[in-house]
């Protein structure tokens, strides 16, 4: 049998193992003189001001506890601020003629934000009236060694409906050279008069791939189902700033 010797040093416990042949009492007093020996050295260096020696096992913890922090492959991360530029935006649609939208991208490059002054779908406008489309491109430039995806849509805007009229709003995007469709939708039903603003979650997620910049496509529609008998609806722009607003958050992984 081996008999432990327990040592401690820096708040960590080492345990030594000391082999059976020099299990014995000739042995351990002369080890056991040769700790306190050491022990004294550390108090010494200690008392003049030296910083006290880590003990192997603390070093170990320590590197440890680095690795664990350090980013790992995959691990959420964004590029800096101010990198993340929009560097193209063309948009086509019923719900978005020449002059009527425009974008942005956050200083932090976390949220693409689409403004809208003349998307209005009513049931005062016969059939072509009751639905509203529309399509942007958006060309993102970021830094390489991230790609991303979008994770929410928020959309604001004005809805004043009859009982009985429901009001649609469905947005989705998908990135130029990949497979993959991401939606979301949301439903406003009658009677209702009032402003407002909801955020969704895409149903899938739609990945950009790494280190190649590829366009954003972002559909929108706004549409009213008017009931039967048909009864009125609107659903358009926002009270307050006249522009129905989609911001989507953007979500970005290192690669």
């Amino acid at each position: 049998m081996h008999s432990l010797e327990t040592v401690a040093f820096v708040d960590v416990e080492v345990v030594v193992e000391v082999p059976a042949e020099f299990d014995n009492e000739d042995f351990l007093p002369a080890c056991q003189e040769g700790r306190r020996s050491k022990t004294s050295r550390l108090i010494t260096m200690a008392q003049r001001g030296f910083p006290p020696v880590p003990s192997i096992a603390t070093m170990a913890a320590l590197l440890l506890l680095a690795f664990l922090q350090s980013p790992i492959h995959g691990q959420a991360a964004s590029p800096e601020a101010g990198t993340v530029k929009i560097t193209g935006f063309q948009y086509a649609g019923d719900g978005c003629p020449p002059g009527s939208a425009e974008g942005a991208v956050s200083d932090d490059g976390q949220a693409i934000t689409v403004m809208f002054s003349k998307y209005t779908a009513s049931t005062d406008a016969g059939l072509d009236g009751l639905r509203k489309k529309c399509t942007v491109t958006v060309n993102l430039s970021y830094p390489p060694g991230f790609r991303y995806h979008l994770g929410t849509v928020t959309m604001r805007g004005y809805a004043k409906l009859d009982a009985g009229v429901t009001g649609t709003a469905q947005t989705s995007y998908y990135i130029s050279g990949t497979t993959g469709t991401a939606r979301a939708q949301r439903v406003i039903a009658g009677s209702f008069d009032d402003n407002y603003e909801f955020t969704d979650k895409f149903g899938v997620v739609a990945y950009s791939q790494c280190n190649v910049v590829r366009d954003l496509n972002l559909n929108s529609e706004v549409r009213l189902n008017p009931g039967k008998p048909a009864k009125s609806g609107l659903m358009t722009v926002d009270a307050q700033d006249l522009k129905l607003t989609q911001e989507f958050a953007i979500i970005w992984e290192s690669c």
